[in-house]
């Protein structure tokens, strides 16, 4: 087998899925839907700092400091009666698509990057025919009608019903996410397996039609309550400001109202979602030490829960030391898997200054 040295001075991977952003909407009994909004507004805190006075620690004296933290925020709540329905979209690209650049650096021999240029197409082969594919799409459909993409909305909810509807198929496929256990990949229903195969045929080139439509209807057994949207990062907060919610439609807020404001449509971000989807990975070093949690497929195991990347060390499992033997790496390894769902996930894979 040959396993080349280095990679391309130029390695591009464009990503292989397709995914919407999750809309949030309110949900009646009798079934009307109303966009869930962003709310503007401000509240009325206590000073909990510890460690540094200078920084605002509390002293023990209340005269000596403010106790009062006032803050503007933004936040996201249900209507009263209203359950929390999400909507979003999904489709594979063709696996033969995702290579999107490779090539050596000015002045370098061409012919190895020409020969890794080939086995990596011929591996796409393999993959597009194999086993392995079906898996890292099996285990794709199941953090899909598991919510596992629903984060912190799914760890509070009493139920959740997932209906996917797929493109020029007439069945509506209907789960309940919370009887799904988030470390299991074992045992797909016959629904789930149509699923695969549905969305199989996007990844292979059979069709570019093969896309679902994923409606979750989330019940926290009470209305009114706070829902979770993404938030987004903001490098430099106005003062007295808290967070920032991700909308749809965003409305800058009035900063000088005088009553609470509602802005754009709440909404999962569409890398939020893809993270999700993509924690299929089980076959990375310390999996049995790591309580047997999956984990989000990255080129080096990158975790934020464990601070750690799991994929780099002696063991040589990251992607790039798997891409090194792409020439003959069989697609139904664990290696050919985890490969296969890092070109799904895409990214740059060059190695060089």
């Amino acid at each position: 087998m040959t396993i080349f040295k280095k990679l391309p001075g130029s390695l591009s991977l464009q990503r292989g899925t397709v995914v919407s952003d999750g809309a949030f909407f309110n949900l009646f009994d009798e079934g009307k839907q109303e966009p869930l909004h962003v709310m503007y507004h401000g509240i009325r805190g206590t000073q909990n700092v510890a460690g540094n006075k200078e920084k605002g620690a509390a002293t023990g004296n209340s005269l000596a400091r403010e106790v009062t933290n006032i803050q503007l925020t933004e936040s996201a709540k249900l209507q009263p009666e209203a359950k929390l329905l999400v909507k979003w979209d999904f489709r594979f690209i063709d696996l033969s698509y995702v290579l999107f650049a490779s090539a050596s650096k000015a002045g370098a021999d061409k012919s190895e990057e020409h020969h890794f240029r080939q086995a990596f197409l011929s591996f796409v082969d393999r993959a597009k025919q194999s086993a392995g594919l079906k898996e890292v799409v099996r285990r794709y459909v199941r953090n899909i009608v598991n919510g596992r993409w629903l984060w912190r909305n799914r760890i509070v909810a009493e139920s959740i019903s997932i209906e996917v509807i797929a493109q020029e198929y007439p069945e509506i496929f209907k789960f309940d996410a919370l009887s799904y256990n988030l470390k299991s990949f074992e045992e797909s229903s016959e629904h789930e397996l149509k699923l695969v195969d549905i969305l199989l045929q996007g990844l292979t080139g059979e069709s570019t039609s093969a896309g679902i439509h994923i409606e979750a209807t989330v019940d926290f057994g009470m209305g009114g309550v706070e829902v979770f949207p993404s938030q987004n990062y903001l490098e430099d907060k106005p003062k007295g400001f808290s967070r920032s919610l991700y909308q749809l439609n965003p409305v800058k807020p009035q900063r000088n109202a005088n009553d609470n404001q509602y802005l754009g449509q709440a909404a999962l971000r569409d890398q939020k979602i893809g993270n999700a989807l993509r924690t299929i990975d089980t076959w990375y070093p310390l999996f049995n030490e790591n309580d047997q949690k999956p984990i989000a497929v990255e080129p080096n195991g990158a975790n934020l829960e464990g601070q750690i990347f799991y994929r780099v060390g002696k063991d040589k499992v990251s992607a790039f030391d798997i891409l090194k033997e792409v020439d003959e790496l069989d697609p139904n390894s664990e290696k050919g898997m985890f490969l296969i769902a890092c070109l799904i996930r895409g990214g740059v894979y060059s190695e060089g200054e």
